[in-house]
């Protein structure tokens, strides 16, 4: 299995009531059910290729072959939107069959009411890493069962670092050495989609991925308190880690111009060597018609201190199943998880949501550079964070503050931590 994967933005899949079915199993193989059912699913706004989407188009194929009597409705939303509809359904009796969510702080409201049943018993467990599950797990009891996760990457050009003969970085500052090797060969070392806001976050976790050498349990001393984001040592490293967004030699175009689509395409062109991005970044490259004309590769974003060790950052997506606690049909609903989980299944999962499967023995190697992923998923866990509500808002969009130098890291990490206190009140209460 691959022990070293971890979940960071989470979805979660909540498989519901699946009342007036009469589901059967023989053996390791489902029996359709015996009369017509239509399960509804609700996912959020996500990455996909031109291909067919996996919840939207493969998941409902798959399930309607092997059981011609169920039938998948999907209904699809951005995510603020998303997390205010589904919350209503819920609160109101009803909700989706099958449902995404988010891990730790965000799934947790949903637990405490009892919407989503204990799976510590289900009999697949074993399947997954006690470091996966955790981000689903609430006074020792398993709530989610994750299917697929991302990590943080940097895509780069092979042939490039050969040419100029950089090896690849292993710690942060070795990455600041490559970029400055190639500014020095008159050479952009980095693209990013700063236009869209988002992608800046993957710089940010450069450093948020720092304190969790230091700092085991960041999130939850966050949220006791016990630090604040303008501790002295926190500030210290967001101004090592965020410096290079500010050093327009470092990326192509105009950082806050480019958008997150363009960033492959100037990859493509060669006036990029590195693009830091989680793994989902393979969408765009599957999208596009022109094939690379180097080898493409992939090595884990450095977020470790020299004379640290190496490790593998979860990133922002990830399935999680779980099953909805109301269901009346919670037996069969957990067997269908047991086919939900085989390797056969997990695999079209991998391949068509773009994701890295969780499960046992199962590799996507279609898709571009995945014998770097290979090696990748093999490193020791990062931790990972899901902030609640107020950080989210401000974390992403304030960075263009640092970039076009409106705002110091000082000032950022003095609004994260007023966003922290609002959001730990909230999670309080």
């Amino acid at each position: 299995m691959k022990k070293k994967l971890l979940s960071l933005l989470v979805a979660a899949t909540m498989i519901g009531s699946m009342a007036g079915t009469t589901t059967v199993f023989a053996g390791e193989e489902l029996e359709d059910v015996s009369e017509p059912v239509t399960l509804s699913l609700m996912v959020t706004t996500r990455p996909s290729s031109d291909k067919k989407d996996f919840y939207l188009d493969l998941l409902p194929e798959l399930v309607h072959e092997k059981f011609p009597n169920i039938t998948i409705e999907v209904e699809q939303l951005p995510t603020d939107q998303y997390k205010q509809t589904v919350r209503l359904k819920f609160a109101s009796g009803e909700g989706p069959d099958l449902f995404t969510w988010w891990a730790k702080k965000q799934s947790e409201d949903l637990v405490n009411a009892g919407y989503v049943r204990d799976l510590s018993d289900f009999s697949e467990l074993n399947k997954f890493d006690s470091a996966i599950t955790s981000a689903y797990t609430f006074d020792d009891k398993v709530y989610g069962l994750p299917l697929g996760t991302s990590f943080l990457t940097t895509w780069y050009n092979k042939d490039m670092f050969e040419e100029y003969n950089v090896e690849v970085p292993t710690c942060f500052e070795e990455f600041i050495d490559v970029c400055d090797t190639f500014v020095e060969n008159g050479i952009t070392p980095l693209v990013q989609g700063g236009k869209d806001v988002w992608p800046l976050d993957q710089h940010l976790r450069l450093a948020m991925n720092q304190f969790t050498q230091t700092y085991p349990t960041f999130q939850k001393d966050l949220e006791e308190g016990k630090l604040k984001w303008n501790d002295p040592e926190i500030v210290a490293v967001m101004e090592e880690r965020l410096a290079h967004l500010t050093n327009p030699d470092y990326f192509a175009g105009s950082l806050l111009s480019t958008t997150y689509d363009q960033c492959w395409q100037m990859m493509l062109q060669e006036e990029a060597t590195m693009w830091v991005m989680g793994n989902f970044g393979v969408e765009v490259m599957v999208k596009s018609d022109v094939e690379p004309s180097f080898e493409v590769g992939a090595f884990p974003a450095p977020n470790n201190a020299k004379g640290e060790p190496q490790v593998m950052v979860g990133d922002t997506y990830t399935e999680i199943f779980g099953v909805l606690e109301a269901s009346q049909n919670k037996d069969n609903a957990i067997k269908f998880l047991e086919y939900m989980t085989k390797p056969e299944y997990a695999k079209i999962h991998s391949e068509a949501a773009l994701s890295i499967s969780t499960i046992e023995g199962v590799i996507s190697d279609n898709l571009p550079a995945s014998a770097d992923w290979a090696k990748i998923t093999e490193l020791p866990i990062s931790g990972t964070y899901t902030f609640y509500d107020e950080v989210n808002k401000i974390m992403d969009p304030m960075l263009t503050n640092i970039v076009t130098g409106d705002m110091t890291v000082q000032e950022y990490c003095d609004e994260m931590q007023a966003a922290q206190e609002k959001d730990n009140a909230n999670l309080a209460k």
